[in-house]
């Protein structure tokens, strides 16, 4: 529930200043608005307390780093003054809110990975309404996505995400829910918006290739598994592995695990709806 007066206008944190949203401005020039030159993540908060703030702003450090960005856009920030700032001034101290933060190189006008001299941070926050328990149930029906492959930078979550929005869009044309990302290879990387996670003869296992994300929510995923005596295998797979599997799970760090029911035509005999339900309570109950 938003408990802000519909009449203010949301709160945003925009290089050093929390703002009214029509009041923000970046430079046309900016290179994430140029490019897509820039990282970002999105998290989720409960009750005004972000969920595993430190390894999302570890990955987006590394990101950073690769990217010849500066590591001090985000080590020098007071990050439980921020977000608690702009959760309660937003109407989110006592719900469900997801929390984006962006930070691109900023203007610059020569071509490949120039300093930084002023690069952009943005922070939002917003209601986020996570699936409904029945959708949690039925689980999601997955399309793979053949149509091209994970760009050469998966392994960062960078502003250029086009590709990731076309392929999902795809698989809602077919009656999907989300796609399945193949690399040039034609191997499993994860989907659209989450990890993978899959159950074949009874042993966990998960997709590996260098064109995907390091997933937060599938290592706390995994370490949770792994505590039960279920060891988690990451492997090189391709569609064709999806016929044998009995289990498939989505993993993200806003809906936590999604089952899914089918991989295209395949239905999925153990969707484990009751299992993905114990662990996603598991995921949410830590508050860091």
């Amino acid at each position: 529930m938003i408990h802000r007066d519909d009449r203010q206008e949301e709160q945003v944190y925009l290089n050093g200043q929390v703002i009214a949203l029509g009041e923000a401005r970046i430079s046309p020039l900016d290179r994430g608005f140029q490019y897509g030159d820039g990282v970002f993540t999105t998290l989720r908060a409960e009750a005004g307390r972000p969920l595993y703030l430190s390894e999302h702003l570890a990955r987006l450090a590394l990101s950073l780093r690769e990217l010849r960005m500066p590591v001090e856009a985000l080590s020098s920030l007071d990050w439980p003054h921020i977000l608690g700032e702009l959760l309660r001034g937003n109407g989110l101290a006592a719900g469900l809110a997801a929390v984006k933060i962006c930070v691109t190189r900023g203007p610059a006008a020569t071509l490949g990975l120039p300093a930084a001299v002023r690069p952009t941070v943005f922070i939002q926050t917003r209601p986020y309404q996570p699936p409904g328990s029945d959708q949690y149930s039925r689980g999601w029906r997955l399309h793979v996505h053949r149509q091209g492959f994970a760009p050469p930078l998966a392994r960062h979550k960078s502003l250029n995400y086009l590709y990731y929005l076309v392929a999902r869009q795809a698989a809602v044309d077919v009656g999907a829910d989300e796609a399945v990302i193949l690399d040039a290879g034609g191997h499993l990387t994860e989907t659209a918006a989450g990890s993978l996670l899959a159950r074949t003869d009874g042993r966990w296992w998960t997709p590996q290739s260098p064109y995907q994300l390091a997933g937060i929510t599938l290592d706390q995923a995994r370490r949770l598994l792994g505590e039960r005596g279920q060891a988690v295998e990451s492997r090189t797979a391709v569609p064709e592995d999806l016929a044998g599997t009995q289990t498939v799970w989505v993993v993200n760090s806003l809906m936590g695990i999604m089952p899914a029911r089918s991989v295209d035509d395949h239905d999925l005999p153990v969707p484990a709806a009751g299992e993905a339900e114990i662990l996603r309570t598991q995921l949410f109950s830590r508050r860091t």
